[in-house]
């Protein structure tokens, strides 16, 4: 899965076109990002980096931007394991 597939698929989480979303845009103000949304994003994140993701992890996303940074770093990670 790449960082395009990533986007779509958080833009469906939060239900907005994916041009919409922006590194700088905090997921608290959509709508969608209650508690179903968070749940969503974590399995997503999950599947997306191959790694289970906690909820530790979830509370330090605030951005879109958080949420790409978070999603590079553990593929980086896993590939270098």
């Amino acid at each position: 899965m790449d960082e395009l597939e990533l986007r779509k698929l958080v833009a469906e989480i939060l239900e907005v076109a994916p041009e919409e979303l922006r590194e700088e845009n905090e997921l608290d103000s959509f709508e969608m990002y209650d508690s179903a949304g968070r749940l969503s994003l974590m399995v997503c994140l999950s599947d997306f980096t191959g790694q289970p993701m906690n909820l530790a992890e979830l509370q330090k996303i605030r951005t879109y931007g958080d949420v790409v940074r978070l999603a590079r770093s553990s593929s980086a990670n896993e590939r270098s394991l």
